[in-house]
């Protein structure tokens, strides 16, 4: 069952839509989230994140921000996001 994934830029929403599993450059090193993850809220350092939905992968480079996880939702809160094609 997937969670709800909504990133956020200083410009609007930067992505929005249900994810399956997201891999994000922690302040303290990459970390996955899966559905039904434990809380917390976490820095974020410049890298790359990568989505999967399905059998989609997204790929984009982020800025430093801020990640909530919560057992149904990631927000991600970035300056940047941009695709990776």
């Amino acid at each position: 069952m997937p969670f709800d994934l909504n990133v956020v830029t200083p410009h609007g929403q930067a992505f929005a839509g249900p994810a399956d599993s997201i891999v994000l450059p922690g302040a303290e090193g990459e970390f996955q989230v899966l559905p039904h993850h434990e809380r917390f809220l976490t820095a974020l350092r410049p890298g790359e994140v990568v989505v999967r939905r399905g059998s989609e992968t997204v790929r984009a480079t982020i800025s430093d921000g801020f990640a909530e996880v919560r057992s149904e939702s990631v927000t991600v809160l970035v300056e940047s996001w941009q695709p990776v094609r």
